[in-house]
């Protein structure tokens, strides 16, 4: 199953009829509002989209993963998505997992979530919300400059009227989470500011 790290958008918030991967494109015209062209359809669509597919190539520990019987995904701060993220909870599963969407104003409301999206608005608490995570295996992503070298695990931006994103598989190791090669592949690998201060190898995992 393709998966490309990047789908066009024109402007700052569409997205282009060619070119996007075929799972994702497939999943935007399920998840558009009726009526609405793929090409009508907007970035936080998009990258509620790669958040999905994400959950598709990323292993949880058995251990100290969230509850098994759902697949919890997370959103920190002010919601971009709005109810994006919950059409895609009413239509999709992952690995047959209900997906449940949980919302969190600050990091002191948060409870175990497969995967946590860290908004901008919290880009001030940033280092605090790593530390409170504390090492937690959860996968972080956020789509705001320098996220990535921070700590956060996957951060999509925008290059080029596409989006895209970066890992830091260092920081996934470090919590327990396995990637799948097939995404590495895709990806930009950044590293922390420490290891950028160390010059520390990072290997990129199999799958």
């Amino acid at each position: 199953m393709a998966f490309l790290r990047h789908a066009p958008i024109h402007g700052p918030t569409r997205l282009g009829a060619l070119g996007a991967a075929a799972l994702v494109c497939a999943l935007l015209v399920a998840l558009a509002p009726r009526g609405s062209a793929a090409s009508e359809v907007g970035e936080y669509e998009i990258k509620a989209a790669f958040l999905y597919n994400f959950a598709l190539y990323v292993e949880w520990p058995k251990d100290g993963a969230p509850d098994a019987g759902t697949f919890v995904i997370g959103v920190l701060g002010e919601d971009p998505f709005g109810p994006i993220l919950d059409r895609i909870a009413h239509n999709k599963t992952v690995n047959g997992k209900k997906i449940v969407i949980k919302r969190f104003d600050t990091i002191e409301d948060y409870t175990p979530c497969h995967i946590l999206f860290i908004a901008a608005s919290e880009a001030d608490r940033l280092a605090a919300i790593l530390k409170t995570l504390n090492d937690a295996p959860v996968l972080t992503v956020g789509d705001t400059t320098g996220f990535g070298q921070e700590g956060v695990i996957i951060n999509l931006y925008v290059e080029q009227g596409k989006v895209r994103f970066k890992i830091n598989l260092a920081a996934a190791q470090r919590v327990g989470l396995t990637i799948s090669s097939k995404l590495l592949r895709l990806a930009t690998i950044v590293k922390t500011t420490e290891e950028r201060d160390t010059d520390a190898p990072v290997s990129r995992s199999a799958d």
